[in-house]
């Protein structure tokens, strides 16, 4: 965790807010630490200051200071090279806009000739890209199968998984394996259904559904079929050739109709 910059006592306060819109949901104005989205805009600001003052905004994160922006009395104000594009400074009240790249996480503060704020710390976190799940649509019931949720862009901080809109528990046939992976053992027919992997993060929340089915294997049962078929045909003896024995032919071949192989 970054280590707040020692200064001296400040004199006047500083805050920090996300601007609308943006991918967090909290704009509310900050004190001490904000966290905001890459690609989102701050805005620092800080209480009225007295026309014909010297003033600069400040950044420092471990072993790196930069000075960002500098305004002096009667001139324009100077955004240092790196910022220059995506900062701002406003020579009416001295605020400062900034929109966010990946590196400006860090510490910030404003400085006069006569006094200095306290640091504001900036987290920047990346929103997250909209997960896939990956794994296989069919099942046949008793096998087991995974789903896996995978998201590109960002740092997921909570999972979650539905089925048909509904919050899923770990149970016997249910687990969590790093929560970016559900885990069906021995399939049930009710496990059909859409499967929702739903990701956030402090600045970002997003979701996608997968359809899994799961179907039986009716090959199974065709060894037991077939040999009462057999049996039953053998005890007509010389009735199986009649046209009348011949009739359980068209029955045999319905059934491999209505039950088609799920292959």
């Amino acid at each position: 965790m970054p280590v707040r910059p020692a200064s001296p006592a400040p004199r006047s306060s500083l805050a920090a807010r996300t601007l609308f819109p943006c991918y967090s949901a909290d704009l509310k104005p900050v004190s001490e630490v904000l966290v905001s989205a890459r690609g989102c805009t701050v805005l620092f600001s800080v209480e009225p200051r007295a026309a014909g003052t010297t003033a600069s905004w400040e950044y420092e994160s471990g072993a790196r200071k930069e000075l960002i922006a500098t305004l002096v009395p009667n001139k324009s104000a100077e955004i240092s090279r790196a910022y220059v594009g995506h900062a701002r400074l406003s020579e009416m009240d001295f605020s400062l806009q900034l929109v966010l790249r990946w590196w400006n996480g860090g510490f910030y503060r404003f400085r006069s000739e006569s006094e200095a704020t306290g640091w504001l710390e900036l987290r920047v976190v990346e929103p997250l890209s909209e997960p896939e799940i990956l794994g296989n649509s069919f099942v046949e019931v008793g096998g087991d199968t995974k789903l896996y949720c995978n998201v590109l862009e960002g740092q997921v901080d909570v999972y979650w998984w539905k089925r048909n809109g509904e919050l899923l528990m770990e149970s016997n046939g249910l687990q969590f394996i790093h929560n970016n992976t559900l885990e069906i053992h021995r399939a049930l027919m009710n496990d059909t259904g859409y499967y929702t992997c739903i990701v956030s993060n402090a600045v970002s929340h997003n979701e996608t559904s997968f359809l899994l089915r799961v179907h039986s294997n009716n090959k199974a049962f065709l060894p037991i079929i077939l040999v009462f078929v057999s049996i039953g045909l053998l005890a007509e003896g010389k009735r199986a050739s009649s046209p009348r024995g011949l009739a359980s032919l068209p029955c045999l071949e319905r059934f491999f109709q209505a039950n088609p192989s799920p292959g």
